[in-house]
């Protein structure tokens, strides 16, 4: 079975009504205003979930934050471990 996948660049807004949470997502165009480089937002798809699923999703984010923390510790202890000079006895 093949489930269909969407992409989005980010979040754009989040609401709550009725007890479901609303979640829209979207994709960034870059554009120049004023002589600065932009970037504009269109949202792409939505998601909207009881909260009890929202609050899992939002447990099942904060463990792979930390899993990603711990990961980026472990290998800047390692580099910093490789990058140590040598001592010679």
């Amino acid at each position: 079975m093949s489930i269909p996948t969407a992409f989005a660049d980010r979040l754009i807004n989040m609401s709550i009504h009725n007890g479901l949470v609303r979640m829209e997502f979207g994709t960034g165009q870059s554009a120049v205003e004023d002589g600065k480089q932009t970037t504009k937002y269109e949202t792409t798809q939505s998601i909207v979930m009881p909260l009890d699923g929202f609050a899992n999703a939002l447990r099942l984010q904060q463990r792979l934050m930390s899993e990603l923390v711990d990961r980026a510790n472990k290998a800047k202890a390692a580099a910093g471990d490789a990058a140590a000079p040598a001592t010679g006895a």
